[in-house]
């Protein structure tokens, strides 16, 4: 096309340059990766917990308390007694350096038990209990 001046007019596309917004959202999926942690558990306790809509992940690195539908105690994979919890959880929070204790207790498990567990554990001295869901 030409002007009156006639010099020729040059047509510019109009294109958007998506490449600034790829790298925001590629470094976005990136730290979400890294700051996300994931719980695992152990495989050899076969715990049915109850559901949760709204759940978050721990880390694996904490002293963990599981409950099994027959009232049985399990510090860290291995059974224990209840009277014997408080003890044995104090020294693992001492190694771990970790004042946060994960309670799995099966969904079959009277409300009262699991409340007289998460006594035990507060008498231990932790200092935030985090009841893990199936979620």
């Amino acid at each position: 096309m030409r002007t009156r001046s006639g010099r020729q007019l040059s047509r510019v596309s109009a294109g958007l340059d998506l490449t600034p917004m790829i790298d925001v959202v590629f470094l976005l999926v990136i730290f979400f990766m890294v700051s996300t942690t994931f719980i695992t558990f152990e495989a050899g306790l076969p715990v049915d917990l109850p559901q949760s809509q709204n759940s978050l992940s721990q880390t694996a690195e904490l002293p963990t308390v599981t409950i099994n539908k027959m009232q049985q105690v399990f510090l860290g994979g291995s059974s224990i007694e209840e009277e014997d919890l408080v003890k044995s959880l104090k020294s693992q929070m001492a190694i771990l350096e970790s004042s946060v204790v994960i309670l799995r207790a099966d969904s079959e498990v009277p409300h009262g038990f699991v409340v007289r567990v998460m006594d035990l554990i507060k008498r231990s001295g932790a200092e935030r209990i985090a009841i893990a869901t199936g979620g």
